[in-house]
């Protein structure tokens, strides 16, 4: 373990830190304050001290701390089964004050109420619900592109209909709501929820594969410029579709063996410098509605045991 004195004000002490899977604790003389792990620990710093300029919660972790200790981890599984064990032992002030995942989202789909694609922060409704996602933005900029692809729902406002239907950008699904039109609502929104769960739902919708032919379409046709406008295109649709791959699989992962063991996604035990170490496992009951939604403080996690698990069975 490599241990760093924090120097107060200089944000280019982190320059130096070495890249690639690190183990990493921030303490104070006497204390283990936080302790994690990062693939980019330099940015992971600066973010934290970043933070402190504007959280009180961050700015107390960052004046209190005096000590960094890291250590290359040769991946992140075993980053995991350190950082979970070192937490155990000591116990950090901040580890569950601060909560890296209250800026995570979820995808909210209901076919039969405005605006019908929603972004949430919580579970705790009657939406369908996919997730999370760490990147609000990420979900806002895979709405825009799949709406504006098969012309659904993507409402700017709380009022409709709105300028998408005007200019032809979106189909109207909103006008099977008003009570005019309610012998037509049972076949436009039936019509609407099928294509909200081919186009937000199955991984393998074709929609990825048509934006790539389209693109094909465009080089070959020597128009670069087209074809690198949707080159972007292509890599959030695949990345949507990694995670949904992901989702549908995580809570149902299991693994053992002498070293550790893996259970409903997470790792409930593992063997580390001759000590035995056991965890729980967050496992709340799903209601209908839930069945690709996960824990918010459980996912990144269970991410790490997905690519843990994968890349086993293709080595």
């Amino acid at each position: 373990m490599i241990s760093q004195i924090i120097a107060k004000n200089d944000e280019r002490q982190w320059d130096s830190l070495p890249g690639g899977c690190l183990f990493f604790a921030l303490k104070s003389e006497q204390d283990y304050l936080y302790i994690g792990s990062s693939f980019r620990l330099s940015a992971r710093l600066r973010g934290i001290w970043d933070h402190a300029r504007e959280d009180k919660l961050y700015q107390e972790l960052c004046e209190r701390a005096t000590i960094l200790e890291y250590q290359q981890m040769p991946d992140s599984m075993s980053a995991l089964v350190m950082q979970k064990a070192l937490i155990q032992e000591h116990y950090p002030s901040f580890q569950q004050r601060l909560r890296p995942w209250d800026s995570y989202v979820y995808l909210g789909l209901d076919s039969h109420r405005f605006p019908f694609i929603s972004i949430q922060e919580h579970t705790n409704d009657d939406w369908q619900y996919l997730g999370p996602f760490r990147s609000r933005f990420f979900v806002a900029d895979v709405i825009d592109s799949i709406s504006r692809i098969l012309k659904l729902p993507n409402c700017p406002g709380g009022t409709y209909p709105c300028e998408r239907f005007d200019t032809a950008v979106c189909r109207g699904w909103c006008l099977a709501l008003a009570p005019a039109k309610e012998t037509d609502l049972e076949h436009d929104l039936q019509k609407l929820d099928t294509l909200l769960q081919e186009s937000f739902v199955h991984p393998n919708n074709g929609i990825l594969e048509m934006v790539q032919q389209e693109r094909d379409r465009y080089f070959d046709d020597l128009e670069f410029a087209k074809a690198d406008l949707l080159d972007d295109e292509i890599r959030l649709l695949s990345a949507y579709r990694d995670w949904l791959n992901f989702l549908y699989v995580a809570k149902d992962l299991s693994f053992e063996s002498p070293q550790l063991t893996i259970a409903h996604g997470q790792l409930t035990h593992a063997e580390l410098n001759g000590k035995s170490y056991h965890f729980p496992a967050d496992n709340p009951p799903y209601r209908e509605n839930e069945l690709l939604a996960l824990p918010l403080a459980a996912v990144d996690e269970m991410k790490i045991i997905y690519d843990y698990i994968r890349e086993r069975a293709h080595a």
